[in-house]
């Protein structure tokens, strides 16, 4: 069986493994991602991948930040990680690694982990809507990936949904934790344990999710109005709750029966995979642009 080596790069922390050509993960790990500069970054992975000879691997992907031009095999855009932007990164991966390398944006691999294995495997079609420090995903129609003229396709928290604010500022996670926190005076809450809350005891938090939730519907009918997609799955760590999705059905139904249900209601679902969606994800990147290459 031909294994992959796979990073994930993240602002603070890069996780890599092994994952073979079936989609399972055979060995996993991470460490702090340098601050420094790019060859400190590289040296590591050199003696990452030197460690993992044993599983003979055919190849390295990557998992990344920002607008990844995978024609040119550059990084573009902005991210967390400064130093890895408009330079030909994966030649300079391959010159180093002596091995083909290919990379993907971390939302476009999350999403085609479910696709290949999750959630979306029975699809031709997904939406992917992931929830976090912004609103991100990626759109595959008709089993490929829609990557977009500047591949920023599934930016979907630039979206603007009431006067000039962006659907990420109305539904981050990140902004809405610390707005729950504010009313709350409590430093403990988080984007699982906020929903877990008596909001007979909380009347303001339930003003703020009640408008968390109808925002967030706006933008999923948007989404549903664009692409007509067969399935919308959620990820990021607050759809672990299950009264998030119970909620949020419940607003979406709501919201429909208030339009006269004009467009087909989505099929949501919570993404199967979490931390390990991007490695997954990066390795069926691998699989289908090495396929096509060769």
């Amino acid at each position: 069986m031909k294994n992959i080596v796979v990073f994930d790069l993240g602002g603070s922390s890069v996780k890599y493994g092994v994952v073979n050509f079936l989609g399972e993960i055979l060995f996993k790990d991470s460490f702090p991602t340098p601050k420094d500069s790019f060859s400190t970054l590289l040296n590591s992975m050199v003696s990452i991948l030197k460690s993992l000879t044993k599983f003979s691997p055919v190849g390295v992907s990557i998992s990344s930040p920002g607008a990844v031009d995978s024609k040119d095999g550059v990084i573009r855009g902005v991210s967390a990680i400064e130093y890895i932007h408009n330079f030909e990164i994966v030649k300079t991966f391959e010159d180093v690694f002596n091995l083909p390398v290919h990379i993907e944006n971390d939302g476009n691999c999350s999403a085609l982990a479910e696709f290949w294995m999750g959630n979306g495997k029975r699809f031709e079609s997904i939406v992917s809507l992931v929830l976090g420090s912004g609103v991100g995903g990626a759109v595959i129609q008709n089993g490929t990936l829609i990557n977009g003229k500047t591949f920023q396709s599934g930016e979907f928290g630039y979206m603007v949904l009431d006067g000039n604010k962006t659907w990420s500022s109305l539904c981050s996670t990140i902004s809405l934790v610390q707005r729950a926190k504010e009313i709350t005076q409590n430093s403990d809450l988080d984007g699982i344990t906020l929903f877990d809350l008596d909001l007979t005891n909380h009347p303001d938090i339930k003003t703020l999710l009640d408008s968390y939730y109808l925002n967030l519907v706006k933008g999923i009918y948007n989404l549903q109005c664009a692409f007509d997609t067969e399935t919308i799955i959620i990820g990021g760590g607050i759809s672990s709750n299950p009264l998030f999705l119970k909620n949020l059905l419940k607003t979406l139904d709501d919201f429909y029966d208030s339009l006269g249900n004009k467009v087909e209601k989505p099929f949501i679902q919570k993404a199967l995979f979490e931390n390990d969606a991007n490695l997954i994800g990066a390795a069926y990147n691998f699989i289908h642009k090495q396929k096509n290459t060769d």
